[in-house]
Order: structure tokens, then C-alpha cells, then sequence
């Protein structure tokens, strides 16, 4: 059984035991953290996907370096699923990226705003935030997302992923930034870090 079929029998079954509690007058109460909180096992299948999205994706960016995160990929046996907020005016451009971090039991929910991206972090709980730094004319609408989280929940992660992140590395950490990349290997590589890191 495949992780991602493995996470869908686990949620049908907490909602079947759920139901029976709810119709017989069970008091049981569960948070959606709390659902999503399993490991599963990352297969070979998932991990293949996984590599062959990196590599597509550092193709059309440009980036040589991704053996060190093929292989942290192929060492990725189990996993916690985690949810993560991806908030880029323009998604389509992180498609293998996106892929990649499904692959490897991340489900990923997207924004293209910062006011979409603050209406989602604030009703669904995530394990952390990937952004990007420019939405179309608003230069700064990474900085002014990053600033809005850590007001609301300073301890959720949060990644910068845009091209020349060396230019804004500083700004971005100093403000909050977890991490701050602009390849689709360091992106991956800080990803499963924080997943590893979270509660």
C-alpha cells in the first residue's frame, strides 16, 4: 500500500469512528493537526517521482547542484505528513517543485495573494510556509507576508524561495525567514528539514 493510500484509509477510518461517536452521543474531539499527524512510508515509487520532479525542475532553473538532495530524497523512507502554505502569484511556475514536495507526503495548499495566503494560514494549521518575494507590482509582498506570520504564529517556519536569494538572505532572515533559497534542491533540502523539525 502506497503512503498516500495508506493516509487516505487512516482519515476514512477516524471520520467512520468519529461518525459512530457523534450519532451515539461520544463526546470525541480532534483537531485537523491532529488527523494529519501520521508517518507514512515514503515508497520507492513516491521517492522516484519525487527525483525526477527536482531534476525537471532544476532544469528550467538552471541549477546543477541537485545530487546532495537526490540522495536525501532516496534516505526519505517514512515521513510525518505535513501540511505546508505555498503563497506565489504565480504557481504554475513551481509545478515539479510542487509535485516533488506531494511526493514526498507534504500536501501542499497555494495562495496567490497574501491576503488569500493569511485567510488559509488562519483557519487551517500548517507545518510551514513557503513564499515567494515579488507579487506582481508589490515588491515586497514576501517581506509583508513573512511579517504578518511571525505577528500571528512566530514559531511556524517560513521559507523564501525566489531567484538571487543571496541579495535578500540577511533581510529575510533577520525579519524571521527559516530559510531563504532560490534553487529547487535547496528548496527541497529546507523543506524536509522542517518537516523534520515540527512538532
Amino acid at each position: 500500500m502506497t503512503g498516500l493510500q495508506t493516509l487516505i484509509l487512516t482519515i476514512v477510518l477516524l471520520v467512520l469512528v468519529c461518525s459512530l461517536l457523534f450519532f451515539r452521543g461520544g463526546n470525541a474531539r480532534i483537531s485537523m493537526a491532529q488527523l494529519i499527524d501520521l508517518e507514512i512510508k515514503v515508497g520507492e515509487k513516491n521517492r522516484n517521482e519525487a527525483k525526477k520532479a527536482i531534476v525537471k525542475a532544476a532544469e528550467q532553473r538552471g541549477d546543477r547542484d541537485v545530487q546532495p538532495v537526490l540522495q536525501e530524497i532516496e534516505q526519505t523512507k517514512t515521513a510525518r505528513v505535513a501540511r505546508v502554505l505555498w503563497v506565489d502569484d504565480n504557481p504554475d511556475n513551481n509545478l515539479y517543485e510542487t509535485l516533488a514536495l506531494e511526493q514526498l507526503g507534504l500536501l501542499v495548499t497555494k495562495a496567490t495573494s497574501t491576503d488569500a495566503g493569511m485567510f488559509y494560514f488562519n483557519n487551517l494549521d500548517f507545518s510551514f510556509v513557503v513564499t515567494d518575494v515579488h507579487r506582481e507590482s508589490d515588491a515586497d509582498a514576501g517581506m509583508t507576508l513573512l511579517k504578518e506570520l511571525q505577528r500571528v504564529k512566530p514559531e511556524i517556519p517560513v521559507i523564501a524561495y525566489t531567484m538571487g536569494a543571496a541579495e535578500i538572505r540577511d533581510q529575510f532572515i533577520n525579519a524571521g525567514a527559516r530559510a531563504v533559497v532560490d534553487t529547487p534542491a535547496g528548496l527541497i533540502h529546507a523543506a524536509l528539514n522542517e518537516r523534520a523539525s515540527a512538532p
